[in-house]
């Protein structure tokens, strides 16, 4: 029994490596990208105007600088892609070197952070603003093309798309990025956009109820054929019907 005991421990001794029987020993480099600064936070973009963005964000932690770069149509690669915008320790800038009125395609912006050492966080936050003026020039131009025609022609399937355009118009503008300043504006654009949608399906029913009358009030076709008969008739027995003076 014993045997079997000291020969089950020997077995384990020899098979379980421990540091204690270890006769050689080897350096082990190990190299690990751990934490360096944090990335920043909540970019957003404010429409200002045509030729200038608002931008603010949150500092990463343990951050001293943040670099904004911004490019046209596509979202910065590094810090060296795109143009800058900004490089310093603030919450927030504006770029005025923009037009957005003549930009089709979204302006993208993206932050990096830098620490105190000067080492940068490679992760940045992005955010991107659609051009302004040509979309909105656009979608404007359509629907006072429609409301022209609706006038015009005072047919009740131009007031129709005048009404859908000027719903759309009206979703549309509401939904834009203002200014804390401007806060009002959504408000004003709904109230203008909304009372001429009322003003024309207002003479979309008055042009179905006219149409609706003037059909009811047209003469059937059996009755235009009888007053054409009764004409003829009238005009065949007028010199019968007429008496001279002296046959009275």
């Amino acid at each position: 029994m014993w045997k079997w005991l000291i020969a089950f421990a020997l077995l384990v001794v020899l098979l379980i490596p421990t540091s204690a029987f270890a006769d050689t020993s080897q350096e082990v480099t190990v190299t690990a990208t751990g934490y360096v600064v944090g990335a920043p936070s909540g970019l957003t973009l404010t429409y200002i105007s045509d030729y200038e963005v608002g931008i603010s964000w949150t500092k990463g932690a343990d951050a001293e600088n943040t670099m904004i770069r911004g490019a046209v149509g596509r979202v910065p690669e590094s810090r060296t892609d795109g143009y800058q915008v900004y490089y310093g320790d603030g919450t927030n800038t504006s770029d005025t070197g923009v037009s957005l009125d003549e930009t089709a395609a979204p302006v993208y912006y993206i932050a990096f952070s830098q620490n105190a050492a000067g080492v940068w966080e490679e992760l940045g936050v992005s955010d991107s603003l659609e051009g302004f003026g040509v979309t909105t020039l656009a979608i404007m131009l359509g629907v006072l093309a429609f409301t022209f025609f609706a006038i015009w022609k005072k047919e009740a399937v131009f007031y129709m798309l005048g009404v859908i355009g000027w719903l759309f118009m009206t979703f549309y503008l509401v939904n834009r990025d203002y200014p804390e300043e401007n806060a009002y504006l959504p408000y004003a654009i709904a109230g203008f956009c909304l009372s001429v949608t009322l003003v024309m399906a207002i003479q979309i029913v008055r042009i179905l109820i006219t149409q609706r009358d003037e059909q009811r009030n047209l003469p059937s076709a059996s009755s235009i054929v009888q007053a054409e008969h009764r004409q003829k008739v009238l005009q065949l027995t007028k010199p019968r019907r007429k008496k001279d003076w002296w046959d009275e």
